[in-house]
Formats: C-alpha cells, structure tokens, sequence
C-alpha cells in the first residue's frame, strides 16, 4: 500500500458529499449554484493527506498531494510525466529530455553534481532521488538541509511499475496510475509467455569501450535480455556495472554482441570485434545496436526497448 487518506481527512470528506447533496435537494439549487457546490467539495476533496514509502522503504508525509516536484534523474522525470503530473515538475536535471516538454524544465544539476541552493529555493514539496546516481555528498547535504527525498531507483519490471503507483500516489493520481501500472505488467507478461520456449542465446551486452563495462543479471538491461529469452554472459558477476577485459569476451565466445545506439548512431568502437572473426557474433553479423534512451531508462518505454531486442533475437533464431 503506497498511499491512504488520513481517516479524519476522509469522515470530513464524506459527510461534506452528504451535507452538499441534502443541500441541494433541500434548496432545490439551480444548475448552476449544484455545480458550484460540487467544484468546492472537489476542491475540499483534492488537498487529502498522502503517506508513501519510497524504494527504500522510507515513508515520507505530506499534507497534500504534491504540487512542486524536483526529479534528480531523467527516468523519474519521465515517469512524472507518464502519471499525469509533468506539470508539477519544478526542477530536473541534465538529460531530462522526455517527453519534448521535459526539456523546458530548469535543470538544477546533473551527474557531476547538484546545485543545492537552486533545490532549496524551489521550495519543492517532494524531491525524486536516485540512490546509486546522485552524488552521495548532495543527497547528504540535503538530508542535512531536511529537504523531502524521496528515493527512485527501480531495478525490475515491477518495480517500474511500483514507482507508477508511488509516483501516482504522491501526485494525486492514484486512480489512473494504478491502470497504467497494470498495463504495463499485463504486457510484459504477453512478451515473456511470447518467449519461453524459444531458442536460447548467449548476449554480451556493452556499455562502453574504454573501460569495456557491461552488465550484471541485477539490472533492468540484463532482465529486458532475459525476457526476450536471452541470457548475460556476465549474470553472475558480483557488480551491477563492471569493467571487464577482452579476454574474457572472447572466452564467453557469445552469439550476439549488443549495444546502445544514442540517436541512432552506431558506435564506432562496436566494429572493433570485427578483428575477431572467430566469435560466433562476428561470424554470424551480430554486432547490433538498440535505442540508447529506451534500454537505459528504468521507464514504461524500456517495453519499447525489450521490442527491439526481441526482434533482434528472433533475426538471428530465423538463421
């Protein structure tokens, strides 16, 4: 449960409805006079006190839903909007660049660093953290400054969908968010019946060239492969990002070698495994690329991502 109206809050509400519908039919009040009466029981009704606990389990009180949203990272911004609320976002940061509206945000930081003078003057009713993102010294300092945080750092598929429901939660939106959330689900649950039974291969996915980083299987990248009915060739190892060598590429010898493409532009350094023709991904030409913003975002369209790649897999299955 993310969210409850406090029971006073809501013994008042209900006998307001009561006390206005007797109103009316004891006045007998015009069209117009019964829809003012109803705007102000809507209004009374919309400032009802929200309780919510975050990703880490902190609960964070507010007397109303929030109306002035700070985001520290762009998937949250991006989930604000996906619930309704973009219009509440008062601050982001760099790289909060969906949807188009995002960009005209005032940017408040970014991965370097955060500028807190600008936070605190916002005056924000709930700031969105992320937990592994932010610069620890930052969240410190705005803890010390008991500013509002609320921690965001969604790792699966349902934890997506959890965030929808917080994020509704916190914004007013509960109704709409939890339909949203539901939907999503319902449609990973049609990818992964989809791709239970088909061939299995062995994904190197690439983050990067210098350091060569990837993924671990504790990540929401390495569970879009495993959806789609693939498997990390770097799952076990104990870091979520970790840097590795050639080496031990070529060892895992995988079938496909994947990576993200920002604007739709290939790296470069990806046709760098040409050199090694006897990798089965080079063999086979699967050296491929999938939308950078969409598998890189913990976020509703990270479904749009797990499209991409599962029809990257069945390319190469239809070999």
């Amino acid at each position: 449960m993310f969210v409850f109206v406090k029971t006073e809050k809501l013994q008042k509400i209900l006998l307001e409805c009561s006390a206005i519908t007797v109103l009316i039919f004891r006045m007998r009040l015009s069209m117009k006079q019964t829809a003012l009466a109803y705007i102000l029981l809507w209004v009374a009704s919309s400032t009802y006190a929200v309780s919510v606990s975050d990703f880490l389990g902190h609960e964070i009180n507010l007397p109303q839903p929030a109306q002035r949203i700070i985001t520290l990272t762009p998937h949250a911004t991006e989930l604000m909007f996906s619930v309704g609320a973009g219009g509440k976002l008062v601050g982001a940061v760099e790289y909060s660049d969906f949807p188009e509206a995002a960009k005209k945000i005032p940017q408040v930081g970014n991965y370097a660093g955060l500028n807190i003078e600008a936070i605190v003057a916002l005056q924000p009713d709930v700031i969105i953290y992320w937990p592994e993102g932010n610069p620890s010294r930052d969240i410190e300092r705005l803890k010390q400054l008991k500013m509002p945080l609320f921690a965001s750092d969604p790792n699966t598929f349902v934890e997506i969908a959890n965030d929808i429901k917080r994020f509704g939660a916190l914004t007013g939106n509960n109704d709409e968010s939890e339909k949203i959330a539901q939907s999503f689900l319902k449609e990973v649950d049609q990818v992964r019946e989809n791709n239970k039974n088909k061939q299995m291969l062995r994904v190197f996915y690439q983050v990067w060239d210098k350091p060569l980083l990837s993924q671990n299987g504790d990540t929401f990248i390495s569970r879009v492969i495993n959806l789609c009915g693939g498997e990390n060739i770097f799952a076990a190892l104990p870091i979520k990002s970790p840097q590795i060598s050639i080496e031990a590429v070529l060892t895992e010898n995988p079938d496909i070698i994947l990576v993200g493409a920002t604007n739709g532009q290939r790296p470069a350094w990806l046709d760098g495994w040409q050199q090694y023709s006897y990798l089965k991904a080079v063999k086979n030409n699967q050296l491929k690329t999938v939308d950078a913003d969409v598998i890189h975002r913990p976020t509703l369209r990270l479904l749009d991502a797990t499209k991409q790649v599962c029809a990257v897999f069945d390319e190469l299955r239809s070999l």
